[in-house]
C-alpha cells in the first residue's frame, strides 16, 4: 500500500514540476512578440524608424530604405545584437542603386 502512495506522491510532484516549467517558458508568439518589440525600438532609437523589421519567431527580415550601402550594413549589425535575434535577412533598398543597371542596348 505505500508504495501506490509513495509513487502517486511522486507521480503528482513530477506533473507539478512539469506544469510549472511549462508556465515559466516562452511560447513561439511571446518570443516572436519580444523579439519584435526589442527590434522596433532599437531601429527608433537609432534613427532607422523606417525600416520595417519582419520577425518569424526569432528570425528577422528587414525591408525599406536607407541611403547607403553602409548604413545597410549598419542597421543589420545592430539588429543582429538584439537579444533573442538568430538570423537577419536584409531586404532593403539603397537610394540612387534600385534605377541602376539594365540600360537601353
Amino acid at each position: 500500500m505505500w508504495k501506490k502512495a509513495l509513487f502517486g506522491t511522486v507521480s503528482a510532484t513530477f506533473l507539478g514540476y512539469v506544469v510549472w516549467v511549462s508556465c515559466l517558458s516562452s511560447s513561439r508568439h511571446q518570443i516572436e512578440w519580444d523579439v519584435a518589440t526589442r527590434v522596433t525600438a532599437i531601429l527608433e532609437r537609432t534613427g532607422f524608424a523606417e525600416v520595417i523589421p519582419v520577425v518569424d519567431g526569432r528570425d528577422v527580415e528587414l525591408r525599406g530604405e536607407v541611403s547607403s550601402v553602409s548604413e545597410a550594413q549598419r542597421v543589420e549589425r545592430i539588429v543582429s545584437m538584439v537579444r533573442g535575434v538568430r538570423t537577419v535577412r536584409p531586404r532593403l533598398l539603397i537610394e540612387g542603386i534600385a534605377n541602376l543597371g539594365g540600360g537601353e542596348t
